[in-house]
């Protein structure tokens, strides 16, 4: 297989391009490296089966020279900060998540490649009524600019696919945590580390510290990517990808503290349900179908925590500015 992996220097997109380069595939990923970094893809480049191209998907045509002959896209691209912070222009996920993604599209329509996989969102779903969340919520109600973005994005993978006989898998992700960090758009993890390096006596917590939400290891989640691509052959496959539990963000908090063996750190709330306007508190996603299909996370949440909070804290020592 030939595949192109969008926003492929990213945290997940350069562990999805390692991992089909290991099944023997020929990768070429597409980066801008706004938000990704070439060290993410430095053990790749030397692969000769390997093509690195920079550019932004902003511009039409800018994947034209690298789709002769691949079978399959995985578009990873978008803008990485959920969070919108006043005075950010308002189209940033209009731009970077939906525009790209009808770019992408049609790209492959007009050079006829097939197969599409796509990362989503779980904030698409909003705050859902019940909980866990199937993918079969009804009239989803994103309440952020970028889960909005994504639900379009979803929308025109939708038509795009039954216009012109694609074959589309859409993940809607929970919170992916591993041990590469990202330019911009910090996780919570790596946001506490760096936030304690600073000033190791006291922790500001955006929100009421309550938030509760699922979280899938980074390496986990390339697995049940490429898992559901391999088991699911509808023409459009929709799947929650995540495990079926959550974590509060004052276990994670307690958790990322220990490991810095911090005695003695004062949490400091900003005091509202949400870390941010369009954050959802709260979300748990239903699994069932991702795991009726044979793939079941190795990890529960916490372990995910645990295992990504000691990542990160190694590649960040030494690198954070005192």
């Amino acid at each position: 297989m030939k595949a192109l992996v969008t926003g492929g220097a990213g945290c997940i997109g350069s562990e999805l391009a390692a991992e089909l380069l290991a099944r023997g595939a020929q990768v070429i990923v597409v980066d801008n490296l706004s938000s990704g970094k070439i060290e993410h893809i430095d053990g790749l480049l030397k692969d000769s089966r390997f093509e690195f191209l920079e550019a932004d998907l902003l511009q039409p045509g800018a994947m034209d020279a690298a789709l002769g002959g691949v079978d399959m896209v995985f578009h990873l691209a978008a803008n990485p900060d959920v969070r919108f912070s006043p005075g950010d222009p308002t189209d940033k996920d209009l731009q970077q998540n939906t525009l790209v993604t009808y770019n992408v599209l049609e790209a492959m329509r007009r050079h006829r490649v097939p197969k599409l996989a796509f990362a989503s969102t779980s904030a698409v779903y909003g705050v859902a009524e019940h909980l866990p969340i199937p993918e079969s919520a009804p009239f989803p109600k994103p309440i952020s600019l970028y889960g909005a973005t994504k639900l379009a994005c979803e929308a025109l993978i939708s038509s795009f696919q039954h216009l012109f006989g694609l074959q589309c898998w859409i993940f809607r992700f929970a919170n992916i945590v591993g041990s590469k960090v990202r330019k911009r758009g910090r996780t919570v993890i790596s946001d506490f580390i760096y936030r304690l390096k600073e000033t190791p006596c006291c922790l500001e917590i955006l929100g009421d510290g309550r938030q509760a939400k699922s979280y899938l290891l980074n390496a986990e989640c390339v697995d049940a990517m490429l898992y559901v691509v391999e088991h699911a052959r509808a023409p459009l496959n929709i799947y929650n990808l995540g495990c079926d539990d959550w974590i509060s963000v004052n276990r994670i908090a307690d958790l990322v503290v220990k490991a810095m063996g911090l005695p003695h750190v004062q949490y400091r709330y900003t005091g509202t349900e949400a870390g941010w306007p369009g954050d959802v508190p709260r979300f748990r996603l239903d699994v069932t179908a991702l795991n009726h299909l044979g793939w079941k996370a190795g990890h529960n949440s916490e372990e995910a925590v645990r295992i990504a909070i000691h990542a990160v804290f190694e590649a960040l020592e030494g690198k954070v500015e005192k």
